[in-house]
């Protein structure tokens, strides 16, 4: 085991040593060092995919050693690093683009869901995992022109593609606008009706508040309030399910037409319902309430199952760093 050790010890810092000596000569700061260094130094200095993940093993030790942030822990990076998942993942995106270039966006309450999902889709395509998806916030999100990027510890940037008809911030500007339409007004039917004819207001003034991307949503197109976010199991779900084809049928509501704004449904005019009885003032308040104290009590159950997901993760970790460590004759 010692000069196994040794051996790990004298290779993390020849590489850490080759970065400080390129850092010098390119006139960039090694210590601490931003992801794009990091590229750059992998780009001009080629080796194959075991080498530079040595290179970046001992320059996220570097940095984590002398308390600062690991730049080889950017999604962008990682993928980078693995030339086979590098093009297993672009043969992903372009599936995940036509899918969801094709999922509904207005009429029904399917639409709502076809919002959610495109956006999964993207984000699964551009590499990033079930997790790292449901753990995104919104403000993790800008766009720039016709593309899309995801700041963070990601640093990733989701452009179009002209042979799918991909535009990513088209589909994120849909599914964003339901989500802040949902956090300005909680109503199910209010956002039912504006999916239905695809008129929701411009909220772009509006402040960019903090939030989960991906959110649950229940088979009659509720959000949850207050909102919360999806878990991994449910993202993977989501994504396996339009890969397969096997995405599941939306039940639509029904049309809602208003008398005074002169909006001809194309399909047959859905039958009127009975008439309902009347209901006091507090009726949609006690509602909520009701809504809040569920989710108060159901609150330890996502804890359970992210229990879960966190020890499937460290043995799927520690998988990964014993068939690296196999690979590369036991140094990292």
């Amino acid at each position: 085991m010692g000069p196994r050790r040794g051996n790990t010890v004298s290779s993390c810092s020849y590489q850490w040593a080759l970065f400080v000596d390129w850092c010098s000569a390119a006139d960039v700061e090694a210590l601490p060092a931003s992801p794009i260094t990091l590229s750059e130094f992998l780009a001009e200095n080629p080796a194959g995919d075991a080498v530079q993940r040595r290179r970046v093993s001992a320059i996220n030790r570097a940095h984590l050693d002398a308390g600062q942030p690991a730049p080889g822990r950017a999604t962008s990076v990682r993928i980078a690093l693995d030339s086979a998942r590098s093009d297993r993942t672009l043969r992903r995106a372009e599936q995940y683009q036509v899918i969801s270039a094709g999922l509904p966006t207005f009429g029904s309450t399917a639409a709502l869901f076809g919002r959610r999902d495109a956006v999964l889709l993207v984000l699964a395509g551009a590499g990033l995992s079930h997790r790292a998806i449901a753990g995104l916030d919104r403000t993790d999100i800008t766009i720039g022109g016709d593309s899309v990027w995801i700041e963070g510890r990601h640093r990733i940037r989701i452009v179009p593609n002209c042979a799918t008809d991909f535009e990513p911030a088209t589909i994120w500007h849909r599914w964003h606008t339901v989500l802040q339409f949902s956090e300005r007004y909680p109503s199910t039917t209010l956002l039912a009706e504006h999916l239905q004819r695809n008129t929701f207001p411009d909220m772009s003034g509006l402040p960019q508040r903090r939030g989960p991307v991906a959110v649950p949503i229940d088979r009659w197109g509720h959000l949850p309030l207050p909102v919360t976010a999806m878990t991994a199991a449910e993202v993977g779900a989501v994504t396996a399910r339009h890969r397969t084809g096997v995405s599941p049928l939306h039940t639509p509501r029904r049309l809602i037409v208003r008398p005074s704004d002169g909006f001809e449904p194309s399909g047959p005019i859905a039958a009127p319902e009975p008439t309902s009885t009347e209901l006091d003032s507090g009726y949609y308040r006690s509602g909520v309430e009701a809504r809040r104290r569920a989710h108060t009590a159901l609150a330890d159950v996502p804890d359970m199952v992210d229990d879960v997901e966190d020890r499937i993760e460290q043995l799927l970790e520690r998988t990964l760093q014993l068939l690296d460590s196999s690979a590369s004759g036991g140094s990292t």
